[in-house]
């Protein structure tokens, strides 16, 4: 398991992503021993279940595994999806096998018990791992503490603004650890958590550490320290900051009428504390800020992903929040709003809509690139910054395989 404080891709690596995507999935077989197995024919994403020399991408020669990945297999790296029940069921495993998901996203209902959520997370990583390329998955929970607490043997820990008005940034480094520790024992390698945003808005209220952007950027950054210390992938949400929001992005779209010079003192901060404190994921979240973007939520804004990248430094992943919520999709399918995210930089896709809904949003995003609306450069890039957040750490996690 590494635990190397510092972002996805150098410099050098994101000014040429082609270049370092390609470099990065040679370093894969850490992660990825597993030869491939036979499994069905593809699907959209034109996989054949087996690799052409017998062995999985990570053990191939620098350079060449990208090269012998599909557009379809690409695509799916960008993917986290829902998922239905406690076991793995045929449409997960379909996504898996056909369509090369990047992850998936487990809530309260897919969690039971420790070893039941074991049992689960290791056949959904056997299988990825069997089938080629074999690449190992994200699996994600929503685990911040407080009433936000899903995975039933993760022992409870105290809301972030319980947490903040302590004022100790070695608190919420110690929770965050603890819970990173415990998510692992089951085969939960990535939390979506902290929450930096600044304020006690809607759908954030005591999940924030505080009002003060000064306090929360030191939390935040303690919380992100935690979390690499236990080996997990983190992310900081969701920028630029639903603090201030008076309205609910699963339900509407939220505007937040902060002037430029708002933005960065009072929004920003805390973002940049985690991406300094080398957050391997930020977390954009739907909603629109004018002086950022005045038409387009953050999530599908190539203006906020540029601040994000740009004046903040990030070169991590950028995963977009649920797109099956309202902010995003207006309440309809996610398939538009996917492309738009690509399309506006995002690297990694929440979809937690029905399993058909979920095969559409891909397809849409393949069918982007075919047509020359999005470039294959764009997934390329996206990819590459993936791969490196899945390089950094053991996805396979303790008491898996």
């Amino acid at each position: 398991m590494r635990r190397v404080r510092r972002r996805a891709l150098p410099p050098s690596a994101a000014r040429n992503p082609l270049r370092a995507a390609l470099s990065l999935l040679a370093l894969l077989a850490v992660l990825a021993g597993c030869a491939a197995a036979p499994g069905e024919g593809s699907e959209g994403g034109g996989r054949d279940g087996s690799a052409p020399d017998g062995r999985g991408i990570g053990e191939r020669e620098e350079g060449s595994a990208l090269e012998e990945m599909s557009l379809g297999e690409m695509v799916g790296q960008m993917f986290v999806v829902g998922v239905g029940g406690t076991e793995p069921d045929y449409y997960i495993e379909k996504m898996v096998r056909e369509r090369n998901i990047g992850g998936v996203i487990l809530f309260g209902h897919n969690m039971r018990s420790k070893g039941q959520v074991r049992s689960f997370t290791r056949s959904l990583q056997e299988l990825s791992l069997r089938t080629e390329p074999a690449v190992p998955l994200f699996i994600a929970v929503d685990q911040e503490g407080g009433e936000i607490s899903s995975a039933p043997w993760v022992a409870p820990q105290p809301s972030a603004a319980r947490i903040g008005r302590r004022g100790d940034p070695a608190r919420a480094r110690a929770v965050a650890g603890e819970m990173g520790r415990q998510l692992l024992e089951a085969g939960v390698n990535t939390d979506l958590a902290p929450v930096v945003d600044t304020g006690f808005g809607a759908a954030i209220g005591a999940r924030s550490y505080g009002e003060d952007p000064e306090l929360v950027a030191g939390m935040g950054a303690a919380a992100v320290e935690g979390f690499e210390a236990a080996g997990i992938v983190s992310a900081a949400k969701h920028f630029p900051n639903h603090g201030p929001a008076t309205s609910d992005s699963h339900v509407s779209l939220p505007v937040i009428r902060h002037d430029a010079a708002t933005v960065r003192s009072y929004d920003l901060p805390p973002f940049r504390a985690a991406v300094e404190a080398g957050v391997p994921m930020v977390m954009v979240g739907h909603l629109i800020y004018p002086a950022i973007d005045p038409e387009r939520p953050a999530s599908l804004s190539a203006a906020a992903i540029s601040m994000l990248r740009e004046e903040l430094g990030f070169e991590g992943v950028v995963v977009t929040d649920d797109l099956a919520m309202a902010g995003a999709s207006g309440g309809g399918p996610p398939a538009p709003a996917a492309v738009r995210a690509v399309k506006a930089g995002a690297d990694l896709l929440i979809v937690t809509s029905p399993p058909q809904e979920q095969a559409d949003a891909y397809d849409a995003v393949v069918a982007a690139v075919e047509s020359g609306e999005i470039p294959r450069e764009r997934i390329v890039e996206s990819v590459g910054r993936v791969l490196g957040v899945k390089k950094r750490y053991d996805l396979r996690g303790a008491g898996q395989l």
